[in-house]
């Protein structure tokens, strides 16, 4: 299995099945209300294949060198 990637803003993990390549000029085809969210466009590339979302782990948008700082 490849290594898993994490989406910087949103804390997915995911890995690919597809090229780089071929998942930007997948989402570059996109209309432009489906490229609004950055939620829509995995959701949307998972749904195509081109990534699978490791849904079974948690995830966090949390840093954790900053929980020290949050309430």
């Amino acid at each position: 299995m490849p290594d898993a990637k994490y989406v910087k803003y949103g804390g997915v993990r995911f890995i690919n099945n597809a090229s780089p390549e071929e998942i930007n000029r997948f989402v570059r085809g996109l209309p432009p209300e489906d490229r609004e969210s950055l939620y829509g466009v995995i959701r949307i590339l998972h749904d195509e294949g081109l990534i699978t979302v490791l849904e079974d782990e948690p995830m966090t948008t949390v840093d954790e060198n900053m929980l020290p700082y949050l309430e």
